[in-house]
């Protein structure tokens, strides 16, 4: 009876736990922030990867930075060139990005697994920094 009573416990609703562990993946030659509803942002290094858990219904924000100090002009520097918001969904054992229909260059999502977050090298650019004494001429 004990052995039936723990049973019908563990396959009642609630009991079971969402969640998945995925990566966040930059490819490109930037800094990449992803945060979770909000939260602190945690930062992907480029050509490095972070694991990212999602364990209810909530949402992800990727931003990609310019590097800093690379004599880039003060309006640039430190502000996202690349900024966007999706839906994150877990259900049990299963999670994946919402995306709405909309585009999403240059973040691919759910690639290759469902809730995997690639940013890659299209679509993003940095303004090339002011050359300093430049050669100008009058004709």
């Amino acid at each position: 009876m004990a052995a039936l009573a723990s049973v019908l416990l563990a396959a009642a609703p609630g009991a079971a736990r969402a969640g998945c562990t995925r990566s966040v993946v930059n490819r490109t030659p930037y800094l990449v922030t992803v945060s979770q509803d909000g939260g602190p942002a945690m930062t992907v290094r480029p050509q490095h990867s972070r694991a990212i858990r999602y364990e209810a219904r909530g949402s992800v924000a990727v931003s990609v930075f310019c590097p800093t100090g690379a004599g880039l002009p003060a309006d640039v520097a430190g502000r996202p060139v690349f900024a966007a918001r999706y839906a994150a969904v877990a259900v049990q054992d299963r999670c994946y990005v919402d995306i709405d229909g909309g585009g999403t260059q240059p973040v691919a999502l759910n690639n290759p697994r469902p809730g995997d977050i690639v940013v890659a090298p299209y679509g993003v650019s940095c303004p090339l920094p002011p050359r300093g004494n430049a050669v100008s001429a009058r004709y």
